[in-house]
């Protein structure tokens, strides 16, 4: 029954290693904005959430305004990557491509927009709101993000477990044209595997690699994914021939 599905497909793979390589751009300027922003030292005579947010008090108003347009602009033009692999998996399972394509729409949605948009709001608002009124400058800023953000967060993360838990699913259960064992170019796995750089320490290149953490767990995705591309296609003819 499978192999009957997989033969009405029609998979230009020209046009999908074209489309990721799209999206693997989109997620380099999405990072770009990551660096941008995190770029900073904490200061480390204030604790709690006071000394993770205090590199944002001495940002410059352009830093976040180029590091939220280049967030705007880069997520959405990574989902070109996962629409391909949407299509990839698609003709081995309508169940697994449907999780993926609704988590992915959601991201889309969501991401550049939404998330990345008001994450660098909320920055801004404390930036200005603590030169104005220091005293009440943290909880004030606590309960924008709580009232603006938070909401937008949780969505998000529903989404991405989704199209997660659809992505490696498919790819480990034999759904997709990959080899098994490329449920490794996952988003989970690829931002694990950049986290541990955070044991060097409170510096600029840290600070600033640990905001884009899931943005190269995209590009770790996405670049996996265009890696295997050629082993996927092998794979592909043996199944629909």
């Amino acid at each position: 029954m499978k192999n009957e599905t997989i033969e009405k497909q029609i998979i230009n793979w020209d046009r999908v290693s074209l489309l990721m390589k799209i999206g693997i751009i989109g997620a380099f300027i999405n990072f770009a904005g990551d660096m941008l922003v995190g770029w900073g030292v904490r200061d480390t005579s204030l604790s709690g959430i006071e000394g993770l947010v205090s590199q944002y008090l001495t940002m410059s108003d352009r830093r976040i305004f180029w590091s939220a347009i280049l967030g705007f602009i880069g997520a959405p033009v990574s989902g070109c990557g996962h629409v391909c692999i949407y299509k990839l998996i698609k003709p081995y399972s309508g169940k697994y491509a449907k999780l993926f394509g609704v988590g992915s729409l959601g991201l889309l949605a969501l991401g550049g927009s939404g998330v990345h948009m008001s994450s660098l709001a909320a920055a801004f608002f404390y930036k200005y709101i603590t030169a104005a009124s220091p005293e009440i400058a943290l909880a004030s800023s606590i309960k924008f993000v709580c009232y603006f953000s938070l909401p937008l967060y949780i969505v998000f993360f529903v989404f991405w477990v989704v199209q997660t838990y659809a992505h490696i699913r498919a790819i480990a259960g034999g759904f997709s044209p990959y080899p098994r064992w490329c449920w490794v170019f996952s988003m989970p796995v690829g931002a694990l595997l950049f986290s541990p750089i955070n044991l060097f320490g409170n510096h600029a290149l840290v600070n600033a690699i640990m905001v884009g953490v899931f943005t190269l767990g995209n590009i770790w995705t996405l670049g996996g994914s265009l890696l295997m591309l050629g082993k996927a296609k092998e794979n592909w003819k043996k199944f629909s021939v």
